[in-house]
């Protein structure tokens, strides 16, 4: 199964029937989210999903009814009110509190891996574990070529430069962009595409440019986070690890992908996906089994 074998409209019908969106003023500030306690779990764990560089948590939605079966689960958009990681790091552990989940695993996509281990650092106490896919580490021990493809990707020149074209481009344009470079990625999928623009007229309301702005600002912090992170960090966190990050994921160096390993205590890692940086969306069945194999390993 691949994005174009999914329903778009149905699963977004699910999605909101059984975790509709609330609204909570956490640290001052309103959090929308979802959350859908599962009564019956084959897992008692909270999967939280921490989205890529859109930050846009309903791209999960296709994998929301397979996990709902499962697992509890939390997903949002990140918020406006939080300008930066150290505070997008506090506000999502206070969600986690006063939602009073258990046992909570933050599944953090690219950006949003980055994101967790942020706030595994800053947080223990409401982290149990991590799924790292397709992202970098926040430790050190980088090679010259890992090093600058991060420092490049969080520079404050390029994170300038996206804002100001961001502030510039007419927000009706914003969507038919985003469908572009996805439709540029599923050149040989005609229904993956199709699926995409489908996903794409849902998320439309979310998509706009200070929406990207924000996104923007969020990864451009990250270089405020490299290196800053210890192995000894993760250590409680032994045994309740999981990587994917696929051979074929171009978007960060070898070395990255061997330092986030190194980073972390013990890890299951997985390489043999398909789908490059969206392999969640090119080969979701295998992606996802690798993810629900790891949650039934887990003693809790």
């Amino acid at each position: 199964m691949d994005f174009g074998s999914i329903d778009v409209k149905k699963e977004f019908e699910y999605f909101d029937s059984v975790a509709p969106r609330k609204t909570v003023k956490i640290l001052g500030e309103d959090f929308v989210y979802r959350y859908y306690k599962n009564p019956n779990p084959s897992v008692h764990a909270t999967i939280l999903m921490l989205a890529g560089g859109s930050g846009l948590g309903d791209a999960f939605a296709g994998m929301g009814r397979a996990f709902t079966e499962k697992y509890s689960l939390i997903n949002f958009n990140y918020p406006m009110g939080f300008q930066d990681n150290d505070r997008m790091a506090d506000a999502i552990a206070e969600l986690i509190k006063s939602l009073k989940a258990e046992n909570v695993y933050l599944w953090g996509q690219s950006y949003g891996g980055a994101l967790a281990q942020i706030i595994a650092r800053k947080h223990p106490e409401v982290v149990r574990g991590l799924i790292l896919t397709s992202t970098a580490p926040m430790t050190g021990g980088l090679k010259y070529a890992g090093m600058k493809c991060l420092v490049e990707m969080f520079s404050e020149e390029k994170e300038k430069k996206n804002i100001k074209k961001y502030k510039k481009l007419p927000m009706s344009v914003l969507p038919g962009l985003l469908n572009l470079a996805f439709k540029l990625k599923m050149k040989d999928n005609p229904a993956g595409q199709a699926a995409v623009k489908e996903f794409i007229n849902y998320v439309k309301p979310d998509l706009t440019k200070e929406y990207f702005c924000h996104m923007t600002r969020l990864l451009g912090d990250l270089r405020n986070h490299l290196g800053t992170h210890k192995k000894e960090d993760f250590e409680y966190l032994k045994g309740h690890v999981l990587i994917i990050e696929p051979e074929d994921d171009e978007t960060f160096t070898s070395d990255i992908k061997d330092a986030l390993v190194a980073a972390m205590p013990d890890p299951v890692v997985i390489r043999d996906i398909s789908g490059g940086h969206l392999a969640m969306m090119f080969d979701t069945d295998k992606f996802m089994g690798a993810i629900n194999e790891f949650m039934s390993s887990q003693i809790l």
